[in-house]
């Protein structure tokens, strides 16, 4: 990896030993290998967890005026399921690995069965940067890129185009960098090697 496309802080760095090797074609390098940040847990989890206090909240206030309710049964099947939950979100993080090699951007996600969404990096026609209102305030987000279709311009990217979705990582502008500078990269060297 070059130093100009390493992050200044250093915590999104290359690890090869996140990538599995039957990913790699011939000739491809790794140039990015991270996980989700820390923060990938909660932020996945929050809409369960917080229903599941809404209930438990909504119970509370039910028992106060009828104290025969079975207030400790909502409140452990509530505890459970948070627990569970992230739990679960756990073992997504385990499975979540994103990868940018010298020809693709790539996700895969799953541990038992992994499912890989990649894209060229020819093929990628924009970048977004679109932090979540839960991401954004903990300093993280989660990237898109958009590949086109062959000869579709740029400018309709959004309305259908295929993504490829890196959530919910640290220093996102760092890598949205990065990832750019490799499109960059492989979009001169295609306009080269055209006759």
């Amino acid at each position: 990896m070059s130093p100009s496309a390493e992050p200044a802080s250093g915590q999104a760095e290359v690890a090869t030993h996140l990538v599995p090797a039957n990913l790699l074609g011939d000739g491809e390098i790794v140039i990015l290998a991270l996980k989700p940040s820390n923060w990938f847990v909660p932020v996945v989890s929050l809409p369960m967890v917080a229903s599941l206090g809404f209930v438990a909240a909504a119970m509370y206030i039910f028992s106060r005026y009828y104290p025969r309710a079975p207030q400790h049964v909502v409140y452990f099947f509530a505890a459970a399921g948070a627990l569970a939950r992230l739990a679960v979100g756990c073992w997504q993080w385990l499975g979540r690995t994103y990868v940018l090699t010298s020809h693709r951007v790539v996700c895969i996600r799953g541990l038992v069965r992994p499912s890989v969404a990649a894209a060229d990096l020819t093929d990628i026609g924009e970048i977004v940067l679109a932090p979540s209102v839960v991401e954004r305030p903990i300093g993280v987000g989660s990237l898109y890129c958009f590949a086109s279709a062959a000869g579709e311009a740029p400018e309709r990217l959004s309305a259908g185009a295929a993504a490829v979705a890196w959530r919910t990582i640290a220093q996102p502008g760092e890598v949205r960098d990065i990832l750019e500078e490799a499109v960059r990269r492989a979009h001169r060297g295609a306009a080269r090697r055209r006759p």
